[in-house]
């Protein structure tokens, strides 16, 4: 028989564990689950962008949050949700061992980047190796750099290092940069950017951290480059196929979402990387799980007759006002 919950939020990165905090204060019974902790947040050795933070990690914002949720009396298991479907005035959610049912679902399941699949790619993940330019761009300030990618994240990839590293090498499959006109004209007109097109990566080495890539072009011929820091911006997979069948996408496989996180179906809302938000950051994706979570509870609410929270709600004692 499947557990019950009011609502339940799938992932555990910062979307979902910011909705799960702002759901469980309000002592209703909140269930996250998450096949992990912290998503795209174990990527990150630095985060120093962060407010409120001067120096953390992604790991460490992980927990924190997940400390922060449970100390509010939400649970929390570890599993994979491969179902959902709707019953009878809930919904229903199938996990690989289990099985529970709410009224309201948040889903903030994030996004996993696709990576070349070299051998040692992830021996040398965060020791040189990055999968977001803009999240780790500004540790190679006057540094050798490469990026490779396809269409779009490669360009704003070689843009974005051109504006900090000495050096930017951009290696590409094909013959020419396939993207916008102007982004493609602009990466073309810096002077510390190297197009090298028909190419791709060989191997990765380094001692302790990366230090150098060998690219192999069509004819077969490999080309060692010295560098400190290799950005692989090849997109990511989003997982939404539990769900897909009962929410709007847009053509990029992405939630489409409303003000608060609503989606197309009345009881379902979602935030973070798997939705169609425009900044994929980590403090972008707490506020929009927040606002997701009260979301859900203010349809939980007025399911039972109850008027919820305002958009402005606060909380007077004596003279002072506080807001949530």
């Amino acid at each position: 028989m499947a557990q019950k919950y009011e609502i339940v939020i799938v992932g555990a990165g910062p979307a979902g564990l910011s909705a799960g905090m702002y759901v469980a204060r309000q002592r209703v019974s909140c269930l996250v689950i998450s096949k992990d902790l912290g998503g795209q947040m174990n990527l990150i050795p630095k985060l120093e962008n962060y407010p409120g933070t001067i120096m953390s990690s992604g790991p460490l914002l992980a927990r924190t949050l997940e400390n922060q949720y449970l100390s509010f009396g939400g649970d929390l298991v570890y599993d994979t949700v491969e179902r959902v479907e709707e019953g009878d005035g809930e919904l229903l959610v199938k996990t690989a061992r289990s099985g529970y049912s709410a009224k309201a679902l948040v889903v903030a399941a994030g996004k996993v980047p696709n990576s070349l699949g070299l051998d040692n790619e992830s021996v040398y993940q965060n020791k040189g190796v990055h999968y977001c330019t803009k999240c780790d761009a500004p540790f190679y300030q006057g540094r050798t750099t490469a990026s490779v990618g396809v269409g779009a994240y490669l360009l704003e990839s070689g843009i974005l290092l051109s504006r900090m590293a000495s050096r930017v090498y951009v290696i590409f499959k094909g013959g020419r940069l396939g993207g916008d006109p102007d982004l493609i004209k602009s990466l073309q007109g810096k002077e510390n950017v190297e197009l090298v097109p028909n190419s791709s990566i060989k191997t990765i080495s380094g001692n302790g951290t990366l230090q150098q890539i060998t690219i192999s072009d069509r004819a077969g011929e490999e080309t060692t480059i010295h560098v400190d820091g290799l950005f692989i911006e090849m997109g990511s997979k989003i997982n939404l196929g539990f769900v897909k069948h009962l929410v709007e996408l847009n053509p990029k496989g992405e939630i489409k979402i409303s003000n608060g996180g609503r989606t197309s179906h009345p009881a379902i809302f979602a935030a973070g990387d798997a939705t169609d938000i425009p900044y994929k950051q980590i403090v972008a994706a707490c506020g929009d799980g927040a606002a997701a979570g009260l979301s859900a509870f203010n349809y939980v609410e007025k399911l039972k007759g109850r008027p919820g929270v305002r958009a402005d709600w606060k909380k007077q004692i004596g003279d002072t006002v506080f807001h949530y």
